[in-house]
């Protein structure tokens, strides 16, 4: 596995959200899972923190590209967690961790076709990221582990 590492907190104490560590990926067909999470914001459906993590514990926090573009717009932080994203064959392409507040750990299948490109660009940003500002936008999920996702 090619593990790479971007610091949660900028040399100038500002927080990197989650939605400014996806904008590293292009848009895919991937599935996205929350395997994992705690954090601060709005959640899908309008669900509270309590009964998001009943999904989360349950598998059905389940996101296309869009989706789990949309969920990191609702976050104010993401806490720890762990989001994998598998492919049509159902082969986890990349994980993203988040520990502790301190750094999310990319990890990405080199078997993949584009792991390198991918790992390089994840390098570069690390080293100088830019920061977005913050959205209002929530979004719905996918609900359950069987529910069908066009990849």
């Amino acid at each position: 596995m090619i593990v790479e590492t971007i610091p949660m907190w900028t040399d100038q104490q500002t927080l990197m959200p989650l939605r400014d560590v996806l904008t590293l990926f292009q848009a895919n067909n991937w599935r996205w899972k929350l395997e994992d999470f705690d954090g601060i914001g709005r959640f899908p459906d309008g669900l509270t923190w309590a009964d998001f993590q009943v999904a989360v514990e349950a598998g059905a926090a389940i996101f296309d590209w869009p989706g789990i573009q949309q969920f990191a717009d609702g976050l104010d932080q993401m806490i720890d967690g762990r989001i994998v994203a598998t492919d049509a064959h159902d082969a986890v392409v990349v994980m993203v961790d988040v520990v502790d507040s301190t750094e999310y750990k990319i990890v990405i299948d080199p078997a993949w076709s584009d792991a390198a490109a991918l790992a390089s660009t994840v390098a570069r940003f690390a080293s100088s990221p830019v920061i977005s500002a913050p959205s209002t936008t929530t979004v719905p999920f996918l609900r359950g582990p069987s529910t069908p996702i066009d990849l």
